[in-house]
């Protein structure tokens, strides 16, 4: 039995860079800006291999599968302190059984994997299948911070690293949409990502969650809410949301980088209520996370408690390195629901 964890990252501490989905528009300047960005401004040091990114056609992904599991397995196998993806995209979650069948668990390191949207994949695989605890959360390739430009999303790269480095405990106030739902203190874990994705995978024999004891987030891009309203609708049915502790929305944006119309917000606001409504259970919503303007640092399956402090309101507060449970199994098909 193990206590999975990782330690706090220190000044001089490295941080593994991956790319496991979409190639960055510009990779040559976009890493570049990453380098300067962090010796410039952190005491932190990078690992940027030299050729991870060699996009391929015709699905412009950031290099071949092979490729970037192989990088992955040297992250996971390094000396560094955290694992931080260069950006998300596409083509994610076609490595899942590549990792299943190449990654060494004996060898790994425990440390924080950190992004979100196409990332969810590598979540689903280190919550799921290794059960490991995982950060969502701002990539390096898309921030306003790094790139010196105007950037939807108005996360700072800092808000990471002080949870990286243990100097700020992750505490938010979420709404409570379904404030008829009873319930004072819920003890769990959060674990989830990018609606596309986990939708993808939602009753796959080797990759859906097991929601049994945690809480399921869910965020959305690229989707009007006509597609998401059958989306959701799927996950009322599921045993994804049958079997969890509560649901979390965080954004639902319908294209990346641009704000949703008013009218698009109501579609939205009204998808949320009328999935409150239908399940016996908290559902949460809080916009600090996700392809909206904000996106804030969301350990996954680490310790987590929600606490009701109001009829409309909840307090959740995470111990972003440590998970809640003992764990002993590897295998899908122990955990699996």
């Amino acid at each position: 039995m193990s206590n999975i964890s990782w330690g706090f990252l220190k000044d001089g501490d490295t941080i593994d860079v991956i790319a496991p989905s979409s190639s960055p528009d510009h990779p040559t300047a976009d890493i570049q800006e990453i380098k300067d960005y962090f010796e410039k401004n952190t005491k932190l040091k990078l690992n940027i291999p030299d050729d991870i990114i060699q996009p391929t056609s015709p699905l412009n992904e950031a290099n071949t599968i092979e490729k970037r599991v192989q990088f992955i397995k040297q992250a996971l196998e390094s000396d560094s302190k955290a694992i931080w993806a260069i950006l998300g995209g596409g083509w994610g979650s076609e490595l899942l059984d590549v990792l299943q069948k190449e990654l060494d668990y004996s060898k790994a390191k425990p440390k924080p994997i950190i992004g979100y949207s196409d990332v969810t994949a590598l979540h689903v695989f280190f919550n799921q299948y290794w059960q490991w605890p995982t950060i969502h959360g701002v990539v390096l390739g898309s921030n306003g911070d790094i790139n010196n430009q105007e950037s939807f999303n108005k996360t700072h790269i800092n808000t990471m690293l002080d949870v990286l480095c243990g100097k700020s405990t992750p505490t938010y106030s979420m709404d409570i949409i379904n404030n008829a739902a009873t319930f004072n203190t819920i003890n769990t874990r959060i674990i989830g990502g990018n609606s596309l994705v986990l939708n993808s995978m939602n009753g796959s024999e080797n990759f859906t969650y097991n929601t049994k004891g945690t809480t399921l987030f869910i965020e959305s891009v690229a989707l009007s809410p006509c597609m998401l309203s059958i989306i959701l609708n799927g996950f009322r049915y599921s045993k994804a949301v049958l079997y969890a502790d509560a649901i979390i929305f965080g954004n639902f944006i319908v294209h990346g980088e641009r704000p949703n119309t008013p009218f698009e917000e109501t579609q939205f606001t009204y998808l949320r209520q009328f999935f409150a409504k239908k399940i016996n259970k908290p559902v949460l919503h809080s916009t600090n996370f996700g392809h909206g303007p904000t996106n804030l640092a969301l350990p996954f399956n680490t310790a987590t408690t929600i606490e009701r402090v109001s009829a409309d309101k909840a307090a959740v507060e995470i111990i972003a390195n440590r998970q809640s449970t003992h764990v002993s199994s590897r295998s899908f098909a122990d955990v699996a629901i």
